[in-house]
């Protein structure tokens, strides 16, 4: 096995002190502009890469925020927001998928020594976890549902209002709802709860069999492949279904293949609605209406709120409001 340079290696090669190459890397104090360019002339000439985990220890500071998803869908804008804060901020993020109810991720975190945990998937913190996390001083956000602390939410209330009056303009009578998340989850939802409300006071409803949920095991969820089997279901037993929002676009294009094997026309024939406004919206035909919140900023702000905490204060609950964005398919 090749050695690998280490810190000493680099002071003899830049003829410095160990301690001045530990302050050039990690700029803990003042060293020289003709010291600091040969220790860093060094540190490429060897190719040194500092190990950060002694350097967690000897800190006692992992510089880690774990963020718990439960698919990787749209993520990419919100970690591009992420990302832009923690990096700027010297943090790290270690993303992990979480779609298995038989692992316990939080204590994964804990143990990983991740100093904040953005909860992103369905699973929750139970409240002898929470306490546990709390007391060591780890920052969160979103790990418990609803609980008015340390989130940062999506309020859709506005959004489905804009959507329920266009489906209303339309004449849509038979409104179907796709979940790909069961119904427990989904019930609290402000979409579904809105969309219940708009529609009632325009004598319109989501009938209970057009409400189509997701009950399996997570690991084995393809949301598009769920937006096309439940959109058959959904036709099958209400052939005269005019109008489908879907919370997320993956189900959307499911749904959209459907239709369009089956030879209904969107929007002429059934009006479609999507959720989360990625760029993914804007590449259908045709193009998908949809309603969301810049998901770029989301990410910002859930990392703005542990690093609010990490340092000191109280972490903050934000709330951002989705936009509706009429195109082609509503």
């Amino acid at each position: 096995m090749i050695k690998q340079p280490n810190r000493n290696d680099v002071a003899r090669l830049a003829g410095v002190a160990p301690s001045t190459v530990s302050h050039v890397i990690n700029g803990t104090k003042f060293v020289s502009e003709d010291a600091k360019a040969r220790v860093l002339k060094a540190v490429e000439q060897l190719g040194y890469q500092p190990n950060l985990l002694a350097r967690s220890f000897k800190l006692n500071s992992t510089r880690q925020i774990s963020v718990l998803v439960g698919t990787q869908g749209n993520f990419g804008e919100i970690y591009r927001g992420m990302y832009e804060v923690a990096y700027k901020a010297g943090y790290s993020l270690s993303v992990v998928i979480a779609n298995d109810s038989r692992a316990d991720y939080y204590a994964d975190c804990y143990a990983r020594r991740s100093e904040g945990v953005i909860n992103l998937s369905r699973f929750f913190c139970g409240d002898k976890t929470f306490e546990k996390l709390k007391a060591n001083g780890m920052a969160f956000v979103n790990v418990r549902p609803y609980a008015g602390e340390n989130g940062v939410s999506i309020n859709y209330v506005n959004a489905v209002e804009k959507l329920a009056a266009d489906l209303a303009a339309r004449g849509r009578r038979n409104v179907a709802f796709l979940a790909d998340t069961s119904r427990a989850e989904i019930e609290p939802d402000t979409r579904l709860v809105a969309m219940r409300y708009f529609l009632s006071a325009r004598g319109l409803s989501v009938e209970d069999g057009m409400l189509r949920c997701y009950e399996q095991s997570p690991l084995s969820l393809d949301s598009c492949k769920f937006g096309y089997e439940q959109a058959a279901a959904v036709f099958a037993a209400r052939p005269d279904t005019d109008a489908v929002f879907c919370v997320n676009e993956y189900i959307a294009l499911g749904l959209m293949k459907y239709l369009k094997e089956t030879g209904r026309r969107v929007p002429q024939d059934v009006s479609v609605c999507g959720c989360d406004a990625s760029p993914l919206s804007a590449y259908v035909l045709p193009r998908l209406s949809t309603m969301g919140v810049d998901m770029a900023e989301f990410g910002r702000k859930c990392i703005t709120s542990v690093l609010s905490q990490l340092s000191g204060e109280r972490g903050a609950t934000s709330i951002m409001y989705a936009e509706y964005f009429p195109k082609g398919s509503v």
